[in-house]
């Protein structure tokens, strides 16, 4: 008697753990959606992800969306945890200062806020017209995937794959991260100019790391040039082959010995020079103790040597008269801190307004 009554009581706990488990699944759903269609959800910052124009949504099968209106926070799902991000929005914009988009991506186990509280390169970016994006990337090493090999603890942080997918890539029906506009039906005028139903044209997309971040920057815009139009490294490691006993490479890659494709393949940053079309920025600290600035200087020659990315530097001067392919600061006593990062922030803006302007 006392078993069947065990049993019963042991199946209604399963039909419910079934019924939350369902709920769950709902709610996350639900939430994603509301955040891609722009309706009002306090957990996505209310009201700021607002479509143009009074439409009659209940009427149209596809909203068409627009930039973020105000400042917004909003949460997505990355291996059963919620991933933070906050979009600063640009107050300075108007008749003279033209929307653009900064995504800054921070180091290892760097809180992506310090971009803002600890350097003065949001505040800047902000008068110059960008809208700012942190994502709360923790210990993430900007990896295009995690490996068996990787530590248990950094399983738990997104990748770059992640970053684009998941993150980026969405935010193409905004205008963001494209040089294609809002997708919707092309109007070719008789001029040959193509429009948009939207009349939303792409906003200038640009993404700058700091020492982690900084190879996670470089290698988004190798991997989706169309997204950026410039991009910066601070202070970042662009070639493992130069750290094969740094335990942070080890810790993600495996040890070189045991995988040495994976040190030479897609996230060696140094043997894709020949990829790399977007404009950028590179700034190193001599005096560097985390990261030795011969990653930066060893890039550097890399771009000179690469025939490809030379014939893509000169195309790039006969268009632009005020900007290089490639600019670089090598800082003599600079060390690896946000002292520095404030300053090299600073100047790698300058350079994309540079970019903007040509």
């Amino acid at each position: 008697m006392a078993a069947a009554i065990f049993l019963r009581i042991l199946a209604q706990i399963n039909r419910l753990r079934v019924v939350i488990g369902l709920f769950v699944a709902v709610v996350t759903v639900y939430g994603l959606a509301n955040l891609l269609e722009g309706d009002s959800d306090s957990r996505f910052g209310g009201n700021n992800l607002d479509s143009p124009g009074a439409r009659n949504i209940a009427s149209e099968s596809k909203i068409v969306r627009t930039n973020f209106k105000s400042d917004t926070v909003y949460y997505v799902p990355f291996g059963g945890k919620w991933v933070r991000v906050e979009i600063k929005v640009s107050k300075y914009v108007g008749s003279m200062i033209s929307r653009k988009m900064l995504l800054l991506l921070p180091g290892w186990n760097f809180a992506d806020t310090q971009w803002c509280t600890r350097t003065r390169v949001c505040e800047e970016a902000s008068k110059k017209g960008f809208d700012v994006m942190l994502v709360e990337m923790g210990k993430s090493v900007y990896m295009d995937s995690v490996y068996p090999q990787m530590r248990a603890d950094y399983r738990l942080f997104p990748t770059r794959t992640w970053l684009w997918d998941s993150m980026l890539q969405p935010l193409q029906s905004r205008g963001y991260f494209t040089d294609q506009g809002i997708p919707e039906d092309p109007i070719e005028t008789a001029t040959g100019k193509v429009l948009y139903q939207s009349l939303e044209l792409p906003i200038p997309s640009f993404v700058m790391g700091l020492s982690t971040g900084a190879r996670g920057a470089l290698l988004l815009a190798l991997e989706h040039p169309e997204a950026f139009k410039g991009c910066a490294g601070l202070s970042g490691d662009y070639n493992p082959l130069l750290m094969t006993n740094d335990n942070l490479m080890i810790n993600c890659l495996g040890k070189y010995e045991a995988f040495p494709w994976r040190w030479r393949g897609t996230n060696n940053i140094q043997l894709r020079v020949d990829s790399m079309a977007v404009p950028m920025y590179l700034a190193h600290g001599m005096a560097d103790k985390v990261v030795g600035s011969n990653q930066t200087e060893s890039l550097i020659k890399a771009l000179a040597s690469s025939k490809q990315f030379q014939l893509l530097a000169s195309n790039h001067s006969k268009t632009h008269k005020n900007s290089s392919l490639v600019r670089y600061t090598l800082t003599k006593d600079a060390g690896h801190d946000y002292a520095f990062w404030n300053v090299a922030g600073l100047q790698a803006l300058d350079y994309f307004n540079t970019l903007i302007m040509d």
